[in-house]
């Protein structure tokens, strides 16, 4: 699988734009982003002069029956049962009673992120550092070929406010609705320093024809103890 992605400078989050490709099978189809849709007035409330903590936080190898034996630690509420709980939306995102199929951050989990089109969701801001590059979650795609789930992970130097973004589209395949891991989506490196951390938030938006899609069990990985 080949990733390639073109990290964009920028003061503010609203005017960051990145380019990216990847495959996944299982139904899903990657494809370069095209458009940065998340609003400045949705990403406010992401800028913040507090530092999220970096402590160690609990793993698990949740993708490893696909052959992934990475660490990840699951984003706040990343596994949506508390609702939207630190998640900043917009009208109409969703909680839905179909948790990912798999089960993997619980058995007993039974929820997930519901968004139709034209819709913005942005993570809470968390902590990484060395060795903590990629991103993964379960997606459940909407069916409808030209139906776009755009994702942008975008990171912030700790010390200089500085901002890089890399953004990636999971494309809808026509009748395919079921839940399936995402690829490995890298995020930027700010890292250095005497911190040697950054911020990231992620923004997931969709753009197509009217579509449904399902986000949960959203993991950042790996995890390298300090």
């Amino acid at each position: 699988m080949k990733t390639s992605a073109t990290p964009r400078r920028s003061g503010r989050f609203g005017r960051v734009v990145a380019r990216a490709s990847l495959t996944l099978a299982v139904g899903l189809a990657v494809v370069p982003v095209t458009a940065g849709t998340a609003s400045a007035g949705l990403l406010s409330p992401i800028v913040s002069t507090l530092l999220p903590s970096c402590a160690p936080r609990p793993t698990s190898t949740a993708f490893q029956q696909w052959g992934d034996s990475s660490n990840y630690f699951l984003m706040p509420n990343g596994g949506f049962e508390s609702g939207t709980s630190g998640w900043v939306t917009t009208p109409g995102v969703g909680i839905a009673s179909d948790n990912e199929s798999f089960h993997i951050n619980g058995a007993n989990d039974a929820h997930s992120l519901t968004m139709g089109t034209a819709q913005v969701v942005a993570s809470p801001t968390v902590c990484v550092s060395m060795g903590e590059n990629t991103i993964r979650m379960f997606v459940k795609g909407s069916g409808v070929a030209t139906s776009v789930l755009h994702v942008q992970a975008f990171v912030q130097n700790r010390l200089t406010g500085l901002v890089l973004s890399t953004g990636f589209d999971i494309r809808g395949t026509a009748g395919v609705t079921g839940w399936a891991p995402s690829p490995r989506m890298y995020i930027p490196n700010l890292l250095g320093g005497v911190l040697a951390t950054q911020n990231l938030t992620l923004v997931f938006s969709t753009s197509g024809p009217p579509a449904t899609w399902n986000i949960d069990d959203v993991y950042v990985d790996p995890f390298k103890s300090r």
